[in-house]
């Protein structure tokens, strides 16, 4: 493949719309597991990963009648829950969807409309008061999920019951803050009668509390996949996954044009339906390539093709699961509960009001994890590509520029059929560089960079059978291998007349992100915000979290978490692998009681910043 980029050409703005996940239920939230997971998410740098959108988050809500009869909510599970998302700087996708204690069973009776509704006015005025009015207005709230499934009960063979809980969801935010965003269906049936009852609603409807015409929807959702569920490994069609999206936009464009400039998101878009089902691509760079062909496909299809208010492009992989599961990390130790709750998509995981306690774990990053990583690296603005390709074809190019600092060039390397392999000549000439000299940083997620499941499955190590109980030698291979690694060496270049001609062999099934960054005059910032959990795991080594607050430099080629045994050092770097991500967990004999911890970021010109101040393990 050839392709050249013009860096001075811009195409239009690129902002990072897939950075969503989710999982089911909201009960994980107060596990150790997930806790620990949505530390890795909050990590990725730039806000890689902002929204997580959870199922069945109301479960966490219990109802407490009053004197009167009047339900009355305790909302103490929920504010745990949710605290471990926004101390990570994570932001719920908030989905109106559960029953606090099975109290309410009819969306036709006005009385419990009205419930409802009050119900959700008491739910956002204490998510103010708890988490900050900016914050949660910076959240999106949503109506139930996959409302049109066939698995509820009251939907979708009563489309007015689901309107009226429409109507009573939008009403009671509207009555705590009228700035609150609230849209949905959330569908999962490609125009389904369901979706079609709510977009007819809103446009010209009538609302059950004010009886205005119209009712208010700030964005619209759907669900569409690029496989149906099978345990088999089926090749998802990725093409076929926009082009419906594409359907549902040229619907809404004719039969309600007063909609169709809203903020159109697909929030669950997966290659395969059935997060559980074990397909061990999930583990392997072509699950990486694919997520990052179907976000280019959203960009020539649906942003460039049809000028789409393209908002999200969430992937529903935020699970806790194995290395075949659709999650972005994999996850050892026994399962039981755990796997119950998520795959039947009922809440299992409280009893009595408490949390299930679960038996020590061990989370190891997968290269889908890493292809977020990548993402997070691109530019705000797009540059122009020629030729511009087919939109499904197997090699692909997002060409990006911020500023005049940095040029990012994401190249991948993807077939929708799981069984293929080869490799392609990728040659790239870049024009109208912003710069002459520059740092280059050539990122690689193939076979032999970045995945670790490579390295468990290989007969070589002797321990594959050893599934459920790997060596503390072998999860240290696992972690060092975790990471987003470069093809080689940071390069310095010289780019005569901004120009810079690249030559490389890209696998199938891969994804290159080419980096190239003008010098900044400093070196990095200080690093702050050091903070540290202590976790049990499966090895009988210590183990201890350490999070920072991220830097906005462009240009960290790594962190550095620096370990001393007493406050006065000396320190010692214990990261093997480079970090670009802003969490590490020190797994070690060697940690003491007493251990401190320093970070520090060290750029593509290997200068330091100041290291941060010192952080210590209770004594």
């Amino acid at each position: 493949m050839q392709a050249l980029i013009r860096c001075n050409q811009e195409v239009g703005p690129l902002a990072p719309f897939w950075n969503g996940t989710g999982f089911t239920p909201g009960e994980l939230l107060l596990t150790h597991d997930i806790q620990q997971a949505l530390t890795y998410y909050g990590s990725i740098p730039h806000h890689g990963i902002t929204f997580v959108r959870i199922h069945f988050l109301l479960e966490l809500v219990r109802v407490v009648k009053a004197e009167d009869g009047s339900p009355q909510y305790d909302w103490s599970l929920l504010d745990e829950g949710l605290s471990w998302l926004v101390r990570n700087h994570l932001k719920p996708f908030f989905e109106i969807m559960g029953n606090p204690s099975s109290y309410f069973n009819d969306f036709n009776d006005k009385g419990q409309l009205n419930q409802w509704k009050e119900m959700v006015t008491q739910l956002a005025q204490h998510l103010m008061e708890r988490f900050g009015r900016a914050e949660v207005e910076s959240w999106y709230f949503e109506t139930w999920n996959e409302p049109d499934g066939g698995w509820w009960p009251q939907w979708p063979h009563d489309e007015g019951s689901f309107c009226n809980y429409y109507d009573a969801s939008s009403e009671g935010l509207k009555a705590a803050n009228p700035a609150l965003i609230f849209g949905g269906p959330g569908s999962c049936r490609t125009l389904s009668s369901l979706f079609k009852a709510v977009m007819a609603h809103c446009d010209s409807g009538k609302n059950f509390f004010t009886g205005e015409t119209g009712v208010r929807l700030d964005f619209i959702s759907i669900h569409e996949k690029g496989a149906t569920a099978t345990p088999e490994d089926i090749d998802p069609n990725t093409s076929g996954l926009w082009q419906r999206e594409a359907k549902i936009v040229e619907y809404i464009r004719v039969q309600h044009p007063r909609l169709a400039e809203l903020p159109f998101m697909n929030n669950e878009c997966d290659p395969q339906v059935g997060w559980w089902h074990v397909h061990t691509w999930h583990a392997r760079p072509y699950y990486a390539g694919l997520a990052c062909k179907i976000v280019n496909q959203h960009l020539r299809g649906l942003v460039d093709g049809m000028k789409v208010n393209y908002t999200v492009l969430s992937n529903d992989n935020g699970f806790i699961g194995t290395w075949g599961n659709r999650t972005l990390l994999t996850r050892f130790g026994q399962s039981g509960l755990i796997e119950d709750g998520q795959s039947r998509h009922k809440p299992r995981l409280v009893t009595d009001g408490q949390p299930v306690k679960f038996p020590a774990f061990e989370l190891v990053k997968k290269p889908i994890f890493n292809a977020w990583v990548m993402l997070s690296l691109l530019g705000d603005t797009r540059c122009a590509i020629e030729p511009e390709g087919a939109v499904d074809a197997d090699l692909g190019v997002i060409a990006t520029r911020r500023g005049d600092d940095q040029v990012a060039v994401l190249i991948y390397h993807s077939r929708d059929r799981v069984m293929s392999s080869g490799s392609q000549r990728v040659e790239l000439r870049l024009e109208g560089l912003p710069f002459t000299e520059a740092a280059l940083a050539h990122y690689r997620i193939d076979e032999e960079h970045g995945d670790p499941f490579g390295l468990w499955a290989n007969p070589a190590t002797g321990e594959r059978q050893a599934a459920e109980k790997p060596s503390a030698a072998l999860y240290a291979a696992l972690r060092a291998r975790q990471e987003l690694e470069t093809l080689g060496e940071t390069e310095r270049i010289q780019a005569e007349h901004g120009t810079l001609h690249l030559a490389f062999d890209l696998p199938l099934h891969a994804v290159s992100l080419v980096l190239l960054s003008a010098r900044p005059a400093t070196a990095p910032d200080a690093v702050s915000g050091v903070h540290m959990e202590t976790y049990e795991g499966l090895t009988g080594q210590p183990e201890v979290m350490i999070t920072w607050e991220g830097l906005p430099s462009r240009v960290i080629r790594s962190y550095e978490v620096l370990r001393a045994a007493a406050p006065a050092g000396p320190y010692q770097r214990v990261n093997p692998a480079d970090l670009l991500c802003s969490a590490f967990l020190d797994v070690s004999e060697n940690i003491g009681q007493q251990a401190c911890y320093r970070v520090r970021a060290v750029d593509y010109w290997g200068r330091a910043g100041e290291p941060s101040a010192i952080a210590s393990l209770p004594g």
